[in-house]
């Protein structure tokens, strides 16, 4: 599903990017931990899902060690070095700092103020850093009047240099101008062509808009100019978001990259390894600190590529290791979420694993026809903890799946109507695309209609390299969740065809909504999930009681453009280490897209969104994850109101009286002339 981003909707909201998928689990996306830096040129099929943007670049050295640092807003650039001081939380001049650099605190005044003061006392550069965990995107405001240069760090690091580097030399340089760089969020490995393929949860949720693929990356902070746009993301259409089954996707680049292509292991290679014991190597950019289940989370994160060598072992293996991990020895294997589509990578004492950053890179195997890869990187519990082996999605028992989509009619993998009332008809378009060599006559087929159908003569033919829309429409009566599959058939056997797995959930009006927060004749309101919400105290309404992996839904179907207004707020569980996967958060979607969500003990919000269109869906979910409760574990929405957009009314311009000619016989022509004119321009006014 694509994130659809509003920018009516305020930074109050954490806006849904595309960065990461939802993980409604306590599996941990991977990185590497225990490895070395890999060689320049080892893997030159190897791939960096990106971001890019243009932005200023910043270094800083201190002892001769590297950290990374960020620039703030409005600050100057240059370089400067000297002694690192520790000048506090820089709330007063910094004395004694005649040319050195002042390592400040973040916390109680401006960044600017810190800056200055520095400055004031001798100071030639200033190194912030923060008081809580992670980054500092800050400003120093538009009125600042320092000249020497400034960067933030995190807390990590700046209690590291606090303790351990002051009095040692550091460098400060800031770029002059901005330019191109990227934020790694995710690996992957190049196919050949303009195929890429990864994990799905690295896309899911992603948008083609704005992410992109560098093929045959090394080193991230450089030659972020490379990266190529994305036309299409193929995610596998048994994706499983919570157990994190079937977690492949393909990617398709608008363009053919010339580069070396990785070779897919077979399912019978794969189990023959991983009887064998076999050494394999995963290859990442993710972070390089291990640690216990639930102990997390990672940092130290490289730009330069690295990989480590682990031992593959059979699933039998793998299922009985987490089952005496987690618990106990007691346990049923079966229950470790270790599924065919599966395999499993270690080493004995633990301390060499992927992690985070390093999802949906490669777990490749050196065979006698060279380096072939078995695994894409998935999922596991904690990083590199003895008895915890890594998960990776099983390539070999994807074959068919990926020959269909590369190499033979591909369609949209899936399709999601999202929330839909049970009196209206939803329709929209998808995909499909000839990827083989030859002309396809092409036909399709619903293996359960559930309310799905299709407009009968689409897409029947499609030539080589070309593609087509299909449209597909939806409606049903009954209350639920529905699914089905939407299948290919081409009148050449030699053409491998793919499937779409599409899903909708309907719910029905709700008066009672309506009552609570007022009748509008262009809002109809709707209610449903596993629970419908319900009136609350403060004069709105507020989610259903429910369990985990439950929603409860509301919806505002709007008729015509116009300002959406209305407040939120939420007490619920709150992924604290991570707060763009949270666990339990009220969503908004607009027409099916999701929008954003509020998590943990937020207050009631003020927001507002702008309406285009003849209708739009505008749905609030609550839900919850697969474990755990906190607050009161309850969405709640108050003072909901629609503005429609005035139409503008062009009066109709006052004609102009024929006038009368002297010594014409036609002059009373012209007298009647304007007489119904003046008819017209008074209906007019009387309207």
């Amino acid at each position: 599903m694509k994130k659809f981003m509003l920018a009516a909707i305020s930074a109050a909201i954490v806006i849904s990017s595309p960065v990461a998928a939802k993980n409604n689990n306590e599996l941990i996306k991977p990185k590497i931990v225990g490895g070395e830096q890999a060689e320049s040129d080892a893997w030159p099929w190897m791939s960096a899902l990106v971001y890019t943007g243009e932005a200023l670049t910043t270094s800083l050295s201190v002892g001769g060690v590297n950290y990374e640092s960020e620039p703030f807003t409005n600050g100057p650039s240059g370089d400067a070095s000297g002694e690192l001081m520790d000048c506090g939380i820089g709330d007063q001049s910094c004395s004694d700092a005649q040319n050195k650099i002042c390592l400040i605190e973040r916390g109680e005044i401006n960044f600017s103020v810190k800056a200055e003061n520095c400055e004031s006392g001798g100071g030639v550069g200033v190194v912030i850093y923060n008081n809580v965990e992670g980054t500092i995107n800050g400003t120093l405001g538009d009125d600042f009047s320092g000249t020497i240069p400034v960067v933030s760090i995190t807390q990590e690091d700046g209690l590291h240099l606090k303790e351990n580097s002051l009095g040692e030399i550091a460098d400060i340089s800031i770029s002059s101008e901005a330019s191109t760089v990227q934020n790694s969020t995710c690996g992957a490995s190049f196919l050949g062509g303009k195929w890429v393929l990864t994990a799905a949860h690295c896309v899911d949720g992603a948008s083609s808009q704005f992410l992109k693929v560098n093929v045959g990356e090394y080193d991230l902070s450089n030659g972020a100019e490379n990266a190529v746009s994305i036309t299409q993301i193929y995610m596998h259409p048994d994706y499983d978001d919570v157990n994190l089954d079937n977690d492949v996707a393909l990617i398709e680049l608008v363009e053919e990259v010339d580069a070396p292509a990785v070779s897919l292991a077979s399912d019978e290679t794969t189990d023959v390894a991983a009887a064998d014991a076999n050494t394999v190597t995963v290859i990442g950019w993710g972070g390089r600190t291990g640690y216990a289940p639930g102990a997390g989370p990672t940092g130290n994160f490289p730009d330069i590529l690295h990989q480590v060598d682990l031992q593959l072992m059979t699933n039998q293996q793998c299922k009985e290791i987490l089952a005496n991990s987690l618990f106990g020895g007691s346990g049923d294997p079966e229950s470790t979420g270790i599924s065919e589509m599966m395999i499993c990578a270690a080493v004995a004492g633990g301390g060499k694993s992927s992690c985070q950053g390093d999802s949906g890179g490669p777990l490749v195997l050196n065979t006698n026809e060279g380096w072939q890869q078995v695994g894409v990187v998935s999922w596991g519990y904690g990083c590199a903890a003895e008895g915890f082996p890594g998960v990776f999605a099983r390539i070999g028992e994807f074959d068919d799946w990926l020959t269909g989509i590369y190499q033979g009619i591909a369609i949209t993998q899936r399709l999601d109507f999202h929330v839909v009332a049970t009196e209206q008809t939803q329709s929209t378009s998808i995909r499909v695309s000839n990827n083989s060599e030859v002309d396809a006559s092409v036909s399709y087929e619903i293996d359960e209609e559930n309310g799905f159908s299709l407009v009968d003569g689409e897409c029947s033919s499609i030539n080589a390299g070309e593609s087509c829309q299909l449209t597909v429409n939806f409606s049903n009566s009954d209350i639920g969740s529905f699914d089905a599959k939407l299948e290919i058939e081409t009148d050449n056997s030699d053409v491998e065809t793919s499937e779409s797995k599409l899903m909708a959930q309907t719910i029905a009006g709700s008066s009672d909504i309506e009552t609570v927060l007022g009748a509008d004749e262009n809002v109809n309101w709707y209610s449903g999930g596993e629970q419908a919400w319900v009136s609350h105290a403060n004069g709105g309404i507020e989610s259903g009681t429910i369990t985990h992996l439950q929603d409860s839904i509301a919806m505002a179907v709007v008729t015509g453009e116009g300002e959406l207004s209305f407040e939120w707020a939420v007490s619920s569980e709150e992924n604290t280490e991570d707060p763009s996967s949270p666990y339990d958060a009220l969503f908004i979607y607009i027409n099916g897209e999701e929008a954003g969500f509020i998590s943990g003990e937020v207050e009631y919000e003020a927001q507002s969104i702008t309406l285009t269109g003849e209708e739009n869906r505008i749905t609030w979910v609550y839900n919850k994850d697969p474990a755990a409760t906190e607050g009161d574990d309850k969405g709640y929405l108050r003072n909901v109101s629609f503005t429609p957009t005035e139409v503008p009314v062009t009066p109709t311009p006052t004609p102009t009286p024929t006038p009368v000619e002297p010594n014409k016989s036609s002059s009373g022509g012209g007298s009647f002339g304007w007489l119904l004119a003046l008819s017209t321009l008074i209906l007019f006014r009387r309207k």
